[in-house]
Parts: C-alpha cells; structure tokens; sequence
C-alpha cells in the first residue's frame, strides 16, 4: 500500500490520476450460538506476523507464492470511497504492534455488500487472493466471506476516516484533496495530531499528510491526538468540533 501511494502521489502530482458508541448484546443467541460482542472502542488487530507477509507479497516480490490461495485474514473492516475510479474499495486492516508505527491492509472484494457489519468491527475475512488490475495495488481477496467477530457502531457520518489504520486515512484524504467536488458537503471524522490551530497531520509521523480546517471551537495544545468532525468544503474541514482522543 505505502508503495503504491508512493507511486499514486507522483502521478497525482502530474496531473494524470485523477467514537462512536457501542451497546452490550447478549452472550448467546437461541440455541447456544455465541453472537458477537459489541465494542464502545474501535477493536483493533496488532499482528507482526501479518505486518511482514504483506511486507513479503507487495515488496518483496512474493506475492506468486500467495496468488490463488484461499485464507482467513483477522483485522477491522472499513472502507473508503476511491473518488479516481468511483467505487467503494473494502479492507481489512491492522497494526504490526501496539507502537502502531507500521500498518497492514488487505484489500477484498465483498459477495454483498449490503449484509457487510458496521465499518470498525473486527471481522474474520476468508477469501482467494487475485491479481487483478482493478484492485488498488493489483492484488486483492475474491470470494469471499466475512464473519463478525466484535460488532463496532459508529456514529453516522459519510467519509468516517476514524475507522481505518493511517495509510488508509491517507488514501482517503488523497481522494478528497484532489477530487474535491466528489466531497463537497460531506460530513466526515477524521483522526490525527493537531499540527497548529488549522492543521491536523498524520497521527504517528510528521510530515506523511496534512489537511487544513477551520473550525471556531477551541483547539487543543498542538501535538494533542483529536477526532475532528466536521464538513468538506473546498479543501478544508470546516470543523464543528476538534475533542482529544486517547482511543486511537
């Protein structure tokens, strides 16, 4: 992923490309089925292992020895909308370890989308991984099925970016930054660092992605991790609240 975004920032830049609140559900269904849990957090995966296959298949040329095998991949379900090709693109994503300074995503293609769980709910993903030059980085899971592990209910908005990993919070601010007007008048929630009092910046690095707001709620201390919601106008967040966060 970090690879192709790369690559798509180099395009871009010549013009050619284009929390939320859970409730308690009860231990077991009729019949002795355990049912899912319901998280008040955003459940999150930290699985090193993972962090290095898809190190392995996207940068180390691997990726032959995994096409067409069919498994299961743990981690949060999210999506986001790829304003470039129009289309919801789905993921399952997760961090290499609890310094969430490294993150892994896996793109899949949906049997439904309609019968998909609430985005940030940790999920079971089974599928086939494919070449396919439709996916976002060529290679992406088909078949698939997804099982609901820990139910997440995110408060409503249209682009909510606290329910993805960093990288993927970047791709979608890339949509929005140059393709504004696939945006406009969107309500969003955006996590990250407040980098001044009109800039929020990527939550673990400096200098990987800003986005200017505006907002005439008090702003906290610069370097603070916050949830921004607000709206898109142009190419700013016009921010009805700024809160500091401890859950990301």
């Amino acid at each position: 992923m970090k690879k192709h975004i790369a690559l798509l920032l180099c395009v871009l830049t010549l013009l050619t490309l284009a929390a939320c609140k859970g409730t308690e559900t009860p231990a077991e269904e009729p019949g002795g089925t355990a049912a899912p849990s319901s998280s008040a957090t955003l459940p999150t995966v930290l699985n090193q292992t993972e962090y290095v296959l898809y190190q392995n298949i996207f940068f180390n040329d691997m990726a032959d020895d995994y096409v067409g095998k069919t498994v299961t991949k743990e981690g949060t379900y999210t999506r986001l909308y790829d304003a470039f090709s129009q289309k919801y693109r789905y993921y399952v994503w997760g961090y290499m370890d609890a310094t969430k300074c490294c993150d892994w995503q896996w793109e899949f293609v949906p049997e439904n989308p309609e019968t998909l769980p609430p985005i940030g709910s940790l999920v079971k993903m089974t599928g086939t991984l494919t070449r396919d030059e439709a996916a976002l980085d060529k290679l992406w899971f088909v078949n698939t099925t997804v099982e609901l592990e820990t139910s997440f209910s995110p408060k409503a908005c249209e682009v909510d970016m606290t329910t993805m990993d960093a990288t993927l919070e970047r791709v979608q601010l890339l949509n929005m930054q140059y393709k504004p007007d696939a945006f406009a008048g969107k309500t969003l929630r955006i996590y990250g660092r407040v980098l001044n009092p009109t800039t929020i910046q990527h939550p673990y690095y400096d200098n990987a992605w800003t986005q200017a707001f505006a907002t005439e709620a008090e702003v906290p201390a610069n370097g603070t991790m916050v949830i921004l919601v607000g709206t898109w106008q142009g190419d700013t967040i016009q921010a009805g609240k700024v809160e500091a966060t401890s859950e990301y």
